[in-house]
């Protein structure tokens, strides 16, 4: 699995993959994405959940 770097900037938030590959957004783009990825919260943790069964003991994740 690649890994990223998460950078918040002075224009937005840049997204780096440790291939090289490069996702940038404007600070207006980057809050529509927190807005998406908020309302897909409980989807992406049920699927996170079924794909590995360490997830549900990482006491960073926080559960509902």
């Amino acid at each position: 699995m690649e890994k990223f770097t998460i950078e918040i900037t002075k224009i937005g938030l840049v997204i780096t993959g440790e291939k090289g590959g490069r996702l940038e957004f404007s600070a207006g783009e980057a809050l529509m994405l927190l807005d998406i990825l908020k309302n897909e919260e409980v989807e992406l943790r049920k699927m996170a959940d079924e794909a590995s069964p360490l997830t549900g003991k990482d006491p960073h994740l926080k559960r509902d």
